[in-house]
């Protein structure tokens, strides 16, 4: 089944008129923040939103074209944030669905009012959230909606994290994106940890103890 179909499935099961797809990026690396998108796309869409794929899937380039796509054309966008603080002191799965239920509701609020159904990628549901949900395993793969959020959490996330390099050089921030790479972990033992780093994981804390 593709996107569309499967959305309009979901529309159908759910007797909602808006079906809003929620995704995230970054909750692998070792530094910057989880992003999380929100989008609601129109019931019949365009041909260009039909090429929307998992953020995975695509090229660099094409998902800063389709960036632009989604942005243009859905019903509605949101963004959320947990940043590396926020992780640190909730957890990387509380801090992720936090953020997930922010997105979800801004972008609800921009229905006026009109049934929604929130589909979340992955096995968890978000926590004490009113809206009625669904979650989806692979859901990038299988909605439009969760995929187009994909799209927009990977692209903004990808920018921060070359802002980031620039306030906290030699990290090789906008190559890596924050992932334990060789030359993120061979930046780490030589510079240690900065405020874009994660102290809770392993790797971090096991290089700020090193230092001390």
């Amino acid at each position: 089944m593709d996107g569309r179909a499967f959305d309009d499935e979901a529309r159908e099961s759910g007797r909602c008129g808006l079906l809003i797809g929620v995704d995230e990026a970054g909750r692998g690396p070792l530094a910057g923040p989880v992003v999380v998108a929100a989008v609601a796309l129109p019931k019949v869409p365009s041909t260009e939103l039909s090429a929307v794929r998992d953020s995975k899937q695509m090229t660099p380039k094409s998902r800063s074209r389709l960036f632009g796509v989604i942005r243009s054309q859905a019903l509605s966008v949101s963004v959320a944030w947990a940043h590396p603080r926020a992780i640190d002191r909730d957890n990387i799965l509380a801090a992720t669905l936090g953020a997930m239920a922010r997105a979800a509701r801004r972008a609800a609020a921009k229905a006026g009012g009109e049934p929604v159904l929130v589909l979340v990628d992955g096995p968890r549901a978000i926590r004490n959230f009113e809206l009625p949900q669904r979650t989806i395993v692979d859901g990038d793969a299988k909605s439009l909606a969760i995929a187009a959020a994909s799209v927009i959490a990977k692209v903004v996330r990808d920018r921060w994290m070359q802002r980031l390099e620039r306030r906290h050089p030699g990290y090789g921030f906008a190559v890596h994106k924050g992932y334990g790479t060789k030359l993120h972990l061979g930046a780490l033992a030589a510079l240690g940890p900065c405020k874009a780093h994660r102290l809770t994981y392993a790797p971090v804390a096991a290089a700020a103890g090193a230092r001390r």
